[in-house]
């Protein structure tokens, strides 16, 4: 009996060791003989860098020339010389221009193409992805269906589309009824005029306070709240923070030094200017010449009036919503997303 229950003892110990190391063995296995060595790939859907797959292209192309780091992805075919004897749509791989690119026909690659220099092409062109280490121009109905840099200024024609991403050196600059979703430079310009700087406002303005404003609570010695709707006059300074569960109205030529936060949306008039944050649940609405220095965040819609500017030449910003829509003429210093519908509109 007593045997009998060692046995019954011991099968029981073992058992349960058994239990306990069956899920360490893939782990051991691993360890022993890795198979996973190797970056995965990520989908342009899943990593918030811009200029990511940019930056691995060309990797890769140093790595295919000889001048960086083996990859393991160094697989390339090159553009033939001239260009207008390429056979765009035959590639089967990725493609390298070892000097600029120019033509007034629209090139159409399902493959990404690298250029050492320019390229210049056509309207209608299209580009899975495109890089080049100077300026890239497309003409009018071009289209952008993965992503795009350029090192220099990227130009695209009216009417084109850019999907994903793009980003470049300089600038980015995008014709009338132009559609996007993430662009990202020092300077992005939408439509066709140019946005001039105009003279500081202040000289019209009159000092006023957020306490004598309507339901004002003092937050803090700098932060304001107010329940409901709130309007602020035109021609006037206020400085310090506002928060509102309401409506935010800001006045024609009125300046905010401070960030701004509304529940319902916001609007602020022409000339005005924000020197901090705005962020709202709601509709912004930045009227014609209107300046925001900080980020602009809605997690609705931002619609930017004619000739306004967003952050400045050398203190970039972001500017955030489902849907954005931008007139011809304003300029945005840093990044813009579009999480649904982006759109250069015209005057």
């Amino acid at each position: 009996m007593m045997t009998m229950n060692y046995f019954s003892y011991t099968a029981f110990v073992l058992i349960c060791l058994l239990l306990l190391t069956l899920p360490f063995v893939p782990a051991f296995r691993e360890w022993r003989y890795p198979t996973d060595f190797a970056a995965l790939p990520i989908s342009p859907n899943y990593t918030n860098d811009v200029d990511h797959f940019s930056r691995r292209l060309h990797a890769d192309v140093a790595a295919k020339l000889g001048l960086g780091e083996p990859t393991g992805y160094e697989d390339f075919d090159f553009v033939t010389d001239p260009v207008d004897g390429m056979d765009w749509g035959k590639a089967r791989k990725r493609l390298i221009s070892r000097s600029s690119i120019e033509t007034r026909a629209p090139i159409r690659s399902v493959q990404p193409v690298y250029v050492e220099g320019d390229i210049r092409a056509g309207a209608e062109s299209s580009f899975s992805a495109l890089y080049a280490t100077g300026n890239i121009e497309l003409g009018a109905k071009s289209e952008i269906n993965d992503w795009a840099h350029a090192n220099g200024v990227l130009r695209l024609g009216p009417n084109s589309v850019t999907l994903r991403r793009v980003s470049a050196g300089t600038a980015i600059e995008l014709g009338n009824e132009a559609w996007f979703e993430r662009l990202q430079a020092p300077t992005l310009r939408f439509g066709s005029r140019i946005s001039h700087v105009l003279p500081p406002a202040e000289a019209e303005q009159t000092p006023a306070s957020y306490a004598d404003l309507p339901g004002a609570i003092q937050q803090t010695p700098s932060l304001f709240l107010i329940r409901g709707d709130c309007a602020l006059a035109a021609g006037k300074l206020y400085r310090g923070s506002l928060v509102v569960t309401g409506f935010l109205t800001i006045g024609a030529a009125t300046t905010v030094i401070g960030d701004i936060k509304s529940r319902k949306g916001a609007s602020i008039g022409p000339r005005a200017s924000v020197q901090g944050a705005v962020t709202c649940e709601g509709r912004v609405y930045i009227f014609s010449d209107a300046r925001a220095i900080g980020p602009v965040i809605s997690e609705s819609d931002i619609l930017i009036g004619a000739s306004a500017v967003i952050g400045l030449p050398d203190a970039h910003t972001t500017v955030s919503a489902r849907n954005i829509i931008v007139e011809d003429g304003v300029a945005v210093h840093g990044a813009i997303w579009a999480h649904e519908i982006g759109m250069v509109k015209p005057v």
